[in-house]
C-alpha cells in the first residue's frame, strides 16, 4: 500500500525512516507545513515523494494509511479528516488532549472499519515488554508501588504542558503492566517559565483498584536527563533505567518480611538481600516494532497493541490529573483570599 506522513520534523523523520523499512509500503508521501523541514527530509530520504498538503494526500486513492506527527493542537482536526476519507490512521502522542475528541475519532474509525493507533512507543520497548512478562509470571510477587522519574532540560512545547508531553509514556507503561483500573489520578503542575508559559513540572499520584499505587515526576527543568522506573514487588524489585545503554533492567532479590511476634507487643521485620540480576534485553527498535504492528493490524483486521481505547484511557487519566490539580489550585486561592 501507499502511505503518507504529515509532519516530518524531529520525530516525524524517525517515523519515515522506519516506514521505509516496512515491506508493506510501496510509495511513501511526506508533507510538512514548514518548507525548510520538508526540504531537509527530502535530502535525508530522497526516495520519498513530496505532497503539497493534506488535500493532495486525501485526493490520492492509492494512499491507504496516514501517519500524523504534527503539533498536538492539530491532531484532532487532521485525524478527523483522515478517518472520514477512509484511511487507516496513526496519531503521534499525545493522541488528543480531550476524551471527547478521542471518542469521536474512535467512533468514526469503528463506523468505517479502520485501524486507529496512537504512538505510545514504549508499549513496544523490549525492556517494557520483558518487565510485563516478569510481572505476569509472578516473579516479583504482588506489586506494592511504582515510582518513576522522566526529567530533562527541554524540549519545551508551546501548545501543551509537560504532563501532556511526557506523562503518556509512563502512564502507558504502568497501564500495560498493571492493566486497567485507575480509580484515582491526582497531581500538581506548576512553574511556568518564559520559554513556554505552560507548566514545566508535574507531580503525579495514581491509585489502582487492586491497591497498587504509583507516584512520579515529569519535568522539562532538570540539570540531567533521567528515565527511571522502580517497581517494588512483595518478592523482588525491578529498576528500569531507559537512559542506561546496556543494563536497562536490574532485578533485585530484596524484600521485607514480617516475623511472627515472640511475645506480646513485639513486632519485627526481616530484610532479605539477595542477588542483583540484569537479564538480556532484545535490541529491536521500538518504533519499528510499532509501525509493523500497525500494518499487521490493518492486514489482520485486529486492534494494535497501542490502540485507540488504550490511548483514550491515558487521555482520561491526564485529564483527571489536570482537573484535580486545577481544583487544588482553586481551593488554595480561595483559602488565601479568605
Amino acid at each position: 500500500m501507499d502511505a503518507a506522513v504529515i509532519g516530518v520534523g524531529y520525530w516525524g523523520k524517525n517515523i519515515v525512516r522506519n516506514l521505509l523499512r516496512c515491506s508493506e509500503v510501496q510509495n511513501l508521501y511526506v508533507y510538512d507545513s514548514d518548507p525548510r523541514i520538508l526540504q531537509a527530509a527530502r535530502q535525508v530520504f530522497p526516495e520519498v515523494r513530496e505532497a503539497a498538503g493534506l488535500e493532495e494526500i486525501l485526493a490520492k486513492p492509492s494512499i491507504e494509511a496516514v501517519f500524523v506527527v504534527t503539533p498536538p493542537e492539530s491532531h484532532f482536526e487532521i485525524s478527523r479528516r483522515v478517518l472520514q476519507s477512509g484511511r487507516h490512521l496513526y496519531v503521534e502522542k499525545p493522541f488528543v488532549t480531550s476524551t471527547r475528541d478521542a471518542l469521536e475519532l474512535m467512533e468514526t474509525a469503528e463506523k468505517k472499519k479502520l485501524t486507529l493507533m496512537s504512538g505510545l512507543t514504549f508499549l513496544y520497548s523490549p525492556p517494557v515488554r520483558l518487565i510485563k512478562e516478569i510481572i505476569d509470571r509472578g516473579d516479583i510477587g504482588e506489586i506494592a508501588y511504582i515510582s518513576f522519574r522522566r526529567i530533562n532540560l527541554g524540549i519545551h512545547q508551546r501548545s501543551v504542558n509537560v504532563l501532556w508531553d511526557l506523562l503518556p509514556h509512563d502512564l502507558s507503561m504502568i497501564r500495560h503492566w498493571l492493566g486497567p483500573g485507575v480509580k484515582l489520578a491526582a497531581g500538581q503542575s506548576f512553574l511556568k517559565t518564559s520559554v513556554g508559559r505552560l507548566p514545566d513540572i508535574g507531580f503525579v499520584f495514581l491509585e489502582f483498584s487492586n491497591g497498587t499505587v504509583a507516584e512520579g515526576l515529569v519535568s522539562w527543568l532538570s540539570p540531567r536527563k533521567t528515565r527511571e522506573t522502580i517497581i517494588v514487588g512483595r518478592k523482588k524489585m525491578i529498576v528500569y533505567n531507559d537512559s542506561e545503554p546496556e543494563e536497562k533492567i536490574k532485578i533485585y532479590d530484596k524484600k521485607v518480611e514480617e516475623l511472627e511476634p515472640g511475645d506480646f507487643g513485639e513486632y519485627q521485620l526481616s530484610y532479605r538481600v539477595g542477588d542483583v540480576i540484569s537479564p538480556r534485553v532484545d535490541a529491536s527498535e521500538p518504533l519499528l516494532l510499532m509501525v509493523r504492528d500497525f500494518f499487521a493490524a490493518v492486514r489482520e483486521g485486529r486492534q494494535p497493541l497501542s490502540n485507540a481505547a488504550f490511548a483514550l484511557e491515558v487521555t482520561a487519566n491526564i485529564e483527571m490529573i489536570l482537573a484535580n490539580a486545577s481544583q487544588a489550585e482553586s481551593d488554595k486561592a480561595n483559602k488565601e483570599y479568605r
